[in-house]
């Protein structure tokens, strides 16, 4: 009986080839963007669940004035080891700095953190080569990616190799990582141990009981509840922390929720891709239901036939669940190329080093089921609504070729259908063209700073003798000024676009309970006026005003003067908490954005940073852009005289801001193509809708051509009840999109708002869209011959 099934299916499917090639691509590329999206979001869903003892696993937050974030003192994690017979181990994970590594003639530079002998009993990373339990018990003990490893030594087992980290220690080799899952929170290429740190005179200074810059994570033994540990934290805090930290409390939070804290927007993301799953998939279910309608109809004579010879209701069934099967998993075969072969490293380029997608046949499996039950689930939609139409009908009127005595059979169910998808189809292309006006609107937005026509040279090279160095780059600091194509210049540790996340409590002299939580940072003559920030009031550093380092002279901006409460700031006294040093207010630069406009300008202060030499940046503003080859061959040329590591390296500041919104650029390019797929799905369901409604009244276009009705007319006549379901698809859709725009804008401390044109536009384009769509098959029916239309019977 299956064989005959299947004959009778590839028979009528090949008989509507062009509806099976319209449903088969339509399908495909469909199913391959929810693939992409539920394996997105199942990725995000088992983020960190790889490490066997996720429920077990905390990390330490300290909250400070209302604020929370996830670094706390560093000589906390021993102490409480120390104290508290709940914690079975601990570790830190550290960043500092990345040391140089060489093996021969290699000398590469990594991402390296820092990490206590336990840190594979709290963590479930795997070594690929290397005991877990003992690879981080040597102090000179290295751990390195299967990347690095095989940069360094090809294929061979390197433990127990040696490498020279910046050109003066030796350390050994006692593991290899395996490859780290991508939906892992910590990602790092290279492992050392945390006493490698307590060596560094800058680290060890500030590793005390105020500067809260550690990340510690804890496994609580079994049968452990956080509160438990959490309520002991406030005695800690009172015996152990600065008398200027008191303030501060520690909480324990688990380490499920981790990149919750790293990426407030995350929950938002998986959200997201599983509602535009699910409204692709309802997209293309719709259209495989329409297009199958509109094959089928011609077939009701077929199924009255073997009603008459004894077929049961199951046996009709079986015979559309067949073929709509036999569309669907050639789509769901074909959907899988394409999202392995196109979509997946397409959305990792556009993730631009963000977790990256891959299938893992194993791990991966329960997401490859869902896929499949929902291709079947579709198919067999898409398989009994047909086929249950057909059976509805009266055997008599089918055999005779009438498809019904009443010619509005179904199509309340069919319009509904229809207006759904379209007003679906809708959303995806307001929210589309609302997310590119806000994007416009940040890469547009006044951000107090001149970015145009300044040329930034990273120049922190990682100096072999810092003194040579510096010596020889105050030479080519000194050129520069004489320099035609130079107007002016900086070296500074920051630019506009590369603040560091560094605060700190600052108060008014005196008045202690008046705290203010300060991003602050080094300042650097010319800094101000070489990126054209304006000044409200008062003055910036200058060479010529040594008093500037003797009196601790400070610039803030305006949000800060605001959070101080005062009015004018010139002259004023800061005290820094935890710092004996009072710094004098030399100026106040207006507000300017030196973050996404996602996020507010906080209060910002710079301290003097000392007369000018070289820093992390070189900041050029150019008097002609076109003077900027002949400037980059001269520096490059000066700075491979230095003896550094690495060569120097530049950047546009105007390409650098446009960096910092890559990502929901990326994002509405995503949403872009869903938006495409679901249109082009809407118009080939609204397709099948005309071509089944022509079958139904080829005999009434028939006896209007007959009394002279034209092409356009007709046309006309097909073509405006099928305007009239996508414009109340528009009235629908509009509302929804609006209210999905503004939970999207409140992501943004500075939005744009939500214009009318976004609506007219979405309008003007759905019902072309369909009209076009309509009126190729409407035109089609039109010009039919109305002898051969009034014969059909």
């Amino acid at each position: 009986m299956l064989q005959n099934y299947l004959k009778i299916a590839i028979r009528n499917l090949w008989k509507n080839r062009l509806f099976t090639l319209i449903n088969t691509v339509g399908l495909s590329i469909g199913l391959a963007c929810v693939i992409v999206l539920i394996l997105f979001a199942q990725k995000c869903l088992t983020w960190d669940r790889f490490h066997a003892n996720i429920d077990r696993i905390y990390y330490l937050q300290t909250e400070t004035n209302g604020h929370t974030h996830n670094r706390t003192v560093y000589p906390i994690l021993d102490q409480m080891l120390k104290d508290y017979p709940e914690i079975e181990a601990g570790t830190h994970i550290q960043t500092w700095s990345n040391p140089w590594i060489r093996h021969g003639n290699k000398n590469i530079q990594e991402y390296t953190a820092y990490v206590d002998p336990d840190f594979f009993k709290v963590f479930s990373f795997e070594l690929k080569y290397g005991n877990r339990q003992t690879a981080l018990r040597p102090k000179n003990a290295i751990i390195l990616s299967e990347k690095v490893a095989q940069n360094l030594f090809g294929d061979a087992n390197p433990v127990g190799k040696n490498l020279t980290l910046n050109d003066t220690t030796q350390y050994i080799v006692t593991g290899v990582l395996a490859k780290i899952p991508a939906n892992s929170s910590q990602q790092f290429e290279v492992l050392l141990s945390t006493e490698t740190l307590l060596n560094i005179p800058s680290f060890k200074e500030n590793a005390d009981w105020y500067n809260g810059f550690a990340s510690v994570f804890l496994l609580l033994k079994k049968d452990v509840h956080k509160s438990q540990l959490e309520a002991k934290l406030p005695q800690l805090v009172k015996t152990h922390f600065s008398a200027d930290a008191q303030n501060r409390r520690v909480l324990l939070n688990a380490y499920g929720d981790f990149i919750n804290d790293v990426n407030p927007t995350f929950s938002g993301l998986i959200l997201g891709a599983i509602i535009i799953a699910g409204f692709l998939l309802l997209i293309i279910s719709i259209n495989l239901i329409n297009l199958n309608m509109a094959t089928a109809l011609p077939r009701a004579k077929e199924v009255a036939m073997r009603q008459v010879v004894g077929a049961t209701r199951k046996r009709v069934l079986q015979q559309f669940w067949v073929e709509s099967a036999l569309v669907v998993i050639t789509s769901v075969v074909l959907s899988g190329l394409f999202a392995i072969y196109y979509l997946i490293p397409a959305f990792n380029q556009l993730r631009d080093g963000n977790m990256q997608l891959e299938i893992n046949w194993s791990s991966d499996s329960p997401t490859i089921l869902l896929i499949l039950g929902l291709a079947l689930v579709v198919a067999a939609l898409a398989g009994t609504y047909p086929a249950l139409y057909l059976l509805g009908l009266k055997t008599a009127n089918a055999v005779k070729g009438k498809l019904s005595t009443d010619p509005h059979r179904g199509r309340a169910r069919q319009n509904t259908l229809i207006v759904l998808q379209f007003a679906l189809a809708i959303i995806f292309i307001i929210g589309t063209i609302g997310m590119r006006q806000q994007i416009q609107f940040m890469k547009r937005a006044n951000l107090g700073y001149q970015k145009e026509n300044i040329l930034v040279f990273k120049t922190d090279l990682s100096y072999r003798d810092e003194n040579i160095a510096l010596s020889q780059g105050q030479g080519i600091l000194d050129k520069l000024r004489q320099h035609s194509a130079v107007e002016s210049f900086t070296s500074s540790e920051v630019t506009p676009v590369n603040y560091r996340f560094n605060y700190n409590n600052y108060y008014p002299e005196g008045q202690e309970n008046r705290k203010v939580n300060f991003r602050h940072t080094a300042g650097a003559i010319n800094y101000f006026e070489t990126y054209g920030i304006p000044l409200v009031e008062g003055r910036t550093f200058s060479a010529l005003t040594p008093a500037d380092s003797v009196n601790n002279a400070v610039i803030i901006n305006e949000a800060a003067v605001k959070a101080l409460g005062w009015t004018s700031a010139v002259g004023k006294k800061l005290r820094e908490q935890n710092n004996k040093a009072v710094y004098t207010v030399i100026g106040v630069t207006k507000d300017y954005h030196y973050q996404s406009l996602q996020g507010k300008i906080e209060p910002l202060l710079h301290w003097y940073g000392g007369r000018q030499t070289l820093n992390s940046y070189l900041s050029v503003r150019l008097t002609d852009e076109g003077k900027a080859p002949a400037l980059i061959r001269e520096l490059e040329t000066e700075f491979k005289k230095l003896p550094a590591r690495r060569a120097l390296s530049y950047f546009y500041l105007t390409d650098e801001v446009d960096k910092i919104y890559q990502p929901i650029d990326n994002l509405w390019s995503m949403i872009s193509f869903v938006t495409i797929i679901a249109i082009m799905t809407a118009c080939a369901g609204i397709f099948g809708l005309v071509a089944l409604v022509t079958k139904r009244r080829v005999k009434e276009i028939g006896v209007r051509k007959v009394l002279g009705a034209s092409t356009f007319h007709i046309t006309a006549l097909l073509s405006k009840d099928f305007v009239k379901l996508v414009c109340l698809a528009y009235l629908i859709g509009s509302p929804v999109a609006w209210w999905l725009g503004a939970l999207m804008l409140n992501y943004f401390a500075y939005k744009t708002s939500i214009q009318w044109w976004y609506f007219a536009l979405a309008g003007v384009l759905a019902v072309g869209i369909a009209i076009v769509t309509i009126s190729v098959q409407s035109i089609k029916a039109a010009l039919a011959n109305p002898v051969k239309s009034l014969r059909v019977e």
